[in-house]
């Protein structure tokens, strides 16, 4: 077959032509890396380890050594806005909730299964035989400002910093050995004052889709601490703040910080 000049120029032009539109697709699907989204929704499920003043057995609790609360898990979203043209900005608002656990198989801990007065005397202060749970939880409400470090890549790693309101309360049950009947005592509702410390990066898989994976350090009781009895029945306070004339054991302020690690979803939404 008579292969002409034409044939080979027009083979050579195709050539061009199909790498050239290689090139702009590649370019198209992969240039949304470099063009940080105006706006970023990132839902995170978390795991939590309390620290030491907040982590401990059961009992320390009613001791005020501790909350009595062994792990942790939660759920995080959060709204944050790009301020700069390079996506390092980034002022943000998040919406949190976090529930702390432990239980405990041996022993009931409120030995005549009612609690008329709190903080409970001390001499009153033991233990019988039975099951034992608590329950801890945290809904948080707060506002930040991260920095992202700048990439080219489609992944940002990113420090950040809030500070927010924390609504903390609780639940103790306890089943003991000689009735066999759960009875539950409540925490009441105690407002507090605190701050996160974070650190994490996003990758983005896609323009708009994307995963994120981080740690974050949190004292959600900073300000705002109080201590006080309650005489109703089978109720309780957080009881955070020293108040000798309240416990002997309430000493020194209580702080309660821990670790949280997370992983998530994160929606890229417009560009800058």
């Amino acid at each position: 077959m008579r292969i002409t000049k034409f044939t080979i120029l027009l083979m050579l032009v195709s050539v061009f032509l199909v790498g050239s539109l290689q090139s702009q697709v590649k370019t198209k699907t992969t240039s949304y890396w470099k063009k940080p989204a105006a706006f970023t929704i990132e839902w995170n499920f978390s795991y939590s380890q309390p620290l030491p003043n907040m982590s401990g057995e059961m009992g320390e609790q009613f001791k005020f050594k501790n909350y009595g609360v062994k792990t942790g898990f939660g759920s995080q979203i959060y709204f944050k806005l790009t301020t700069d043209k390079k996506g390092r900005l980034r002022p943000y608002f998040t919406l949190g909730y976090d529930l702390f656990l432990n239980t405990d198989n041996t022993a009931a801990y409120i030995p005549a299964n009612i609690l008329n007065q709190w903080p409970q005397d001390s001499s009153v202060n033991t233990s019988v035989s039975g099951k034992s749970k608590m329950y801890l939880h945290n809904f948080s409400a707060a506002a930040g400002f991260e920095y992202a470090f700048y990439s080219k890549t489609k992944w940002t790693p990113y420090v950040n910093f809030d500070f927010g309101l924390n609504m903390l309360f609780g639940t103790y049950k306890q089943t003991p050995s000689s009735t066999g009947q759960e009875v539950s005592y409540t925490y009441k509702n105690a407002p507090r004052l605190g701050i996160g410390l974070g650190a994490g990066v996003n990758g983005r898989l896609t323009k708009n889709f994307g995963i994120a994976i981080g740690v974050k350090y949190k004292l959600p009781n900073l300000l705002l601490k109080d201590s006080k009895s309650s005489t109703e029945v089978n109720k309780m306070y957080i009881n955070d703040k020293e108040d000798i004339a309240l416990s002997p054991n309430l000493s020194k302020d209580r702080n309660m910080m821990y670790l949280q690690l997370y992983v998530g979803a994160t929606f890229f939404i417009g560009k800058k």
